[in-house]
């Protein structure tokens, strides 16, 4: 008897088709913020980087707390030295998108910069609370990716870089499920959200962009501490609680100083467990989140000019359940979300990264050295029971008093008793060492320079395991046979139908130098480029009834790519800029273990092929991009922006056979993705502040993509997308009560209230498309996402803030995802927005 392949944790990817992979779009719009840039001469203006940003404070100090200026005597002298002084304070927004801190306002990069005073404001616990008020930026639930500019992909290397601090972090798609790790934002300097291709300066995996956590230094000078204490509740889910504290400062001062930080959360879940045969309850509130985060950092400065600073960051999150609920058995209407699933796909994800930096300055020359090591272990799972039933239930007919065995309301309860846990496990074992040498001030008063050398040497393990210890049983029942006959007489390996392993080493040497510059007074050209040698090497190990034999497989790549970027960026004056910038990203190729050619072989034959190929190559992406950055009406208003154009050709992605479903990795397709971004902060008069954001993304295939060598294989049509939002939207509106209006002591009281708006997917992906290979009639699109919050607050001499407040306001529900196990299938798994809570948050800082 024929059997469904299953897709194995190694490079032949995935169980489920992915409907993400690649991109998304329709044309670009041109930004309002391009006919701003004319007035940028106009007497008083000044540029900022405004919401791409927020001031650099110490952490529990709001970006919203800087006073606007005067409505009065705005021609006057007070009001001149108000709009001086504030233009000033963005003068000190510093990031180190460009591997040098350096005020945001100048840095010919599209890049949003956010404090934890601002994520505090904003709500934003992880990275996907950030990405609902920056655009530019999605994520990809299932792979917890950050995906800048649309570049996504569920096979291969990483298109988004993910930094802690210098450390890159992301994790390779090596097998079935590979996630990658979501630090906590607490104790955070500043997260940096880089869009466009980074690899010049960053490497391999930033093709889109890149994501960095900066964590705050030890400072030799004086004490500090944060403390943050958040509790909620919901009257749909249990309660959740966040309590944080950071503390730091000299132990011997200017030569030795510390900081440590710790953080406990637990979040409270929503979901339900029923009994698939009874329909009774046996479990609530399974889909949990449990946190704790600890750092703690060391800076010795032995001599003047260098400091040395070993630190160790580890965090660990468990979490109870997914957030999948059954469509057909809950009523989102009234925030009831059940599952009659016998399965919890609980998961656990542990790292601890210690680090070393190493910094001397020389002259006009730093001398800057990063090692660092992460060990990594990430337990996952996919609800084995569904994906096993949805398989039997092809064989079943409609005669069987057990069809179907999935149902609109979840497993049938005539189904006999059965169990299939599955079982993903990741490890990374990453070294990484970076050394730079770069300038410390323009030489000449005009060159500033960077150059370096980068290691890079990780080791992952994906394994994946699937156990049904009521196999026979269940086969007997259904078709009147034991499950090895069913499975063709291959036997399961003890209780395991399926077990799949790769062990894969990333290697990778590179060299890069950058250079800035100034032709004449404000014009500035920046170059850069960065040459790699990257190694690839993997083995594979494959065993059970589902894999149909014993197999062994092992395979080798080798690159050496070249990402060059080119900058031209004018200051107009010391408030106003424009750029325009060309760059190339890359991300590496890697190799697959063999498709079965036994199972496989007519699926081969249909596309013109006699094997699948062992390897596949990197893709790159060439990317365009013009932006502004300024300043208008004294810093009343403050506004960024850019426009991008993206080619994205070879690209990693899974090519699936559907005779035998497995899949893997291959160069398919080219794609364009083209947009924008802007963000806008406006102070209209004294004490109300408002920021919004608007981002645009026209992802879309520009040629048909075909499996193997004809045209029987589409994959994807020219015109399709993945799935990615096309408009973005933010707005945030504070207002600071007047004391005449009502006084609360040394308090400041304000109400604040901020929207988001995320569209639901554009375009017919190739998972909607009838012609493709992937097409799957059950799969549902998502819908558009509206969520609101209500916060009133009180802040006490700039360094407490109490705050009460209600996340999700109205209560909505919007399908966020769904998906069924298989084409056919009844049975729809969606999720969605946390329901309303309401909570009350308590910060300090000093």
């Amino acid at each position: 008897m024929s059997k469904k392949a299953r897709p194995p944790s190694s490079p032949l990817v995935c169980r489920k088709l992915p409907a993400r992979a690649v991109l998304f779009g329709s044309p670009a719009l041109i930004g309002a913020f391009t006919a701003l840039t004319v007035m940028a001469g106009w007497d008083g203006l000044a540029f900022a980087a405004a919401a791409d940003s927020v001031e650099k404070r110490t952490p529990g100090k709001p970006h919203v707390a800087t006073k606007s200026p005067s409505a009065k005597g705005a021609t006057g002298r007070k009001a001149k030295a108000k709009a001086e002084s504030a233009a000033g304070a963005m003068e000190a927004v510093t990031v180190t998108s460009t591997r040098r801190a350096t005020s945001i306002m100048r840095v010919p990069v599209s890049v949003a910069a956010y404090n934890q005073a601002y994520l505090d404001m904003k709500g934003a616990k992880t990275i996907q609370d950030v990405l609902r008020f920056t655009p530019g930026l999605t994520f990809d639930p299932t792979s917890k990716t950050p995906v800048v500019r649309g570049l996504a992909s569920s096979a291969g290397s990483a298109t988004t870089g993910i930094y802690l601090d210098d450390t890159p972090i992301q994790i390779r798609n090596l097998g079935f499920s590979a996630e990658n790790t979501v630090p906590q934002l607490f104790d955070m300097e500043r997260v940096e959200v880089l869009r466009g291709p980074q690899g010049t300066l960053f490497g391999a995996g930033a093709e889109g962009g890149a994501v960095r956590y900066i964590t705050p230094a030890p400072n030799l000078h004086k004490y500090t501490s944060y403390a943050r204490a958040d509790v909620s509740a919901s009257q749909y889910g249990a309660p959740t609680y966040d309590l944080g504290l950071a503390l730091g400062g000299p132990i011997i001062k200017d030569k030795l100083a510390f900081r440590v930080s710790a953080e406990r959360q637990g979040q409270g879940g929503y979901l339900d467990h029923l009994d698939y045969r009874t329909g009774k309850k046996v479990d609530k509130n399974t889909n949990s989140d449990d946190v704790n985060v600890f750092r703690g950092a060391v800076l010795v400065k032995p001599v003047e000019n260098l400091t040395i600073t070993p630190s160790i960051m580890y965090q660990q999150r468990l979490v109870g359940d997914t957030d999948n609920y059954f469509a057909g058995l809950s009523n989102p209407g009234k925030s009831q979300y059940r599952t009659n699933s016998p399965e919890y796909q609980s998961s656990s994800d542990r790292f601890y990264l210690p680090s070393l930096n190493i910094k001397y300055d020389i002259g006009n020359v730093s001398l800057i050295s990063n090692t660092a090591y992460l060990h990594r272990n990430n337990v996952t799972g996919y609800n084995g029971t569904l994906y096993q039933l949805s398989y039997y239930n092809e064989f079943l007919d409609g005669s069987s008093p057990y069809y179907p065995l999935l149902t609109q309301q979840g497993i049938n309860p005539n189904t006999p008793y059965y169990y299939g846990q599955s079982r993903v496990l990741n490890q990374q074992r990453n070294f990484t060492e970076e050394f730079r040498v770069q300038s410390r001030n323009p030489v000449a008063n005009r060159l500033m320079w960077v150059a370096g050398v980068y290691y890079q040497n990780d080791k992952q393990m994906s394994s994946e395991q699937l156990q049904e210890p009521y196999a026979n049983a269940l086969t007997q029942a259904l078709f009147d046979m034991s499950a090895a006959d069913f499975w063709g007489g291959w036997p399961n390996v003890g209780q395991s139908a399926y077990i799949n392993q790769t062990r894969a080493t990333d290697e990778q040497v590179a060299v890069f130098a950058n250079a800035t510059v100034e032709i004449v007074k404000g014009l500035k050209f920046d170059a850069g480029v960065r040459y790699a040698n990257a190694n690839y090497h993997f083995n594979n190990f494959a065993d059970g009834s589902h894999n149909g034999a014993r197999t062994t497989a092992n395979g080798h790549i080798t690159e050496n790519p070249v990402t060059p970027k080119f900058t031209l960026s004018y200051q107009i004056d010391r408030h106003s800029m424009v750029y325009a910038g060309w760059g190339k990203g890359w991300r590496v190729g890697g190799a697959n273990a063999p498709v079965p050619q036994l199972l496989c072989q007519s699926d081969l034959t249909n596309f013109g092929m006699t094997s699948a190929p062992s390897k596949y190559k990197s893709d790159t992406v060439k990317s365009w991009e013009i932006g502004s950055k300024n300043q208008f009406f004294h810093n009343r208003l403050q506004i960024s922006g850019s426009l991008y154009y993206i080619n994205w050709s070879n690209i990693q992605q899974n090519a699936y056979l559907p005779g035998c479903g497995v899949q893997y990795t291959t160069n398919l397709g080219e794609a364009v993705s083209k947009g924008f971004d802007l963000q806008a902060t406006i102070y209209p008069f004294d004490g109300l502040s408002i920021d919004t954001t608007l981002g645009y993304t026209d992802a879309h295939y520009t040629k048909n993509a075909y499996v193997g060598t004809n045209q029987n294989g589409l994959l994807a049509r020219k015109g399709d997308t993945l799935g990615t939002p096309g408009w973005t939207y933010s707005l945030g509106v504070q207002y600071n009560i007047p004391k005449h209006i009502l006084s609360l002591g040394h308090g400041q009281l304000y109400v604040r209230t901020d929207y988001q708006y995320i569209s639901r997917p554009s375009g017919t992906t190739p998972i909607r498309d009838s012609e493709t290979l992937m097409y799957n009639s059950g799969y549902y699109l998502t819908q558009a996402q509206h969520y609101l919050t209500l916060r009133v607050g009180a802040k006490f001499n700039n360094n407490m803030n109490l705050s009460f407040y209600v996340n999700n306001l109205p209560n909505l529900h919007p399908m966020v995802t769904s998906s069924n196990e298989v084409q056919g299938s009844l049975l729809q798994l969606n999720s969605t927005m946390r329901p309303r809570y309401a909570g009350v948050l308590l910060t300090y800082n000093r």
